[in-house]
């Protein structure tokens, strides 16, 4: 099960207000540095939304330079590395942002997301439950805690987080579609049934291969019905 990338919620996805580059432009109080700083992120951030990855973090590398505190900067340039699978240099950019606020929710569970993917299990799950003890109340991240139980073989630990996901985010289809892997490998057939069917009503778009493996495995338990 692949994990997914988290949205900002102090800062999955990625989704921070700025204020326009006209206002910071008009800002005479701020000074040049930090100015220019802002016109930077703000330029990544267009070429993010519209998939120009790197010109993204060309932009956003300058903005860090610029203005070495600037979080959002160093948030938005992890997900861009990650986004290239420059998974190392995504991991810094998220621990840049934790060094200047460590209770950043987000930011420890993008770097989880990122450990995840290196296969770093452990590292992972330390930090989606650092998150989660910032920001208990997020469904994502007990999805994403979930999603690393399961690739450890800790099912009983896994449905616990999904059905946790569910409880703050009753229609959030990642947590279904972890309940339906797991009820399957119990031999639930009905309730790996349900729980697929559920994911593929909600609309799983976003991720067209979990759409295909949904399917997939609806198929393989009703025929074995």
């Amino acid at each position: 099960m692949e994990a997914m990338a988290t949205k900002r919620t102090s800062i999955h996805p990625l989704v921070a207000s700025l204020i326009s580059l006209a206002v910071l432009l008009g800002l005479n109080a701020c000074g040049t540095t930090s100015r220019d700083a802002s016109s930077h992120l703000e330029l990544g951030r267009h070429y993010m939304e519209t998939g120009q990855w790197d010109k993204a973090i060309a932009e956003l590398e300058t903005a860090t330079r610029l203005d070495s505190t600037l979080a959002e900067a160093y948030f938005r340039l992890g997900n861009a590395y990650a986004q290239q699978g420059e998974l190392d240099k995504a991991a810094e950019a998220f621990k840049a942002v934790l060094r200047l606020n460590e209770r950043d929710a987000a930011a420890h569970s993008n770097l989880g997301v990122v450990y995840y993917r290196q296969g770093r299990l452990n590292e992972a799950i330390t930090e989606y439950q650092t998150a989660l003890a910032i920001s208990p109340n997020d469904a994502e991240i007990h999805y994403l805690l979930g999603g690393a139980y399961v690739q450890m073989g800790k099912l009983s630990e896994a449905m616990a987080e999904f059905e946790m996901a569910l409880k703050f985010d009753p229609d959030l289809p990642e947590a279904y579609y972890g309940l339906g892997v797991i009820y399957k490998l119990q031999g639930e057939k009905e309730k790996a049934i349900e729980a697929f069917e559920r994911f593929l009503q909600l609309g799983p778009a976003q991720d067209p291969r979990a759409q295909i493996e949904a399917e997939r495995q609806l198929e393989d338990l009703k025929r074995g019905q």
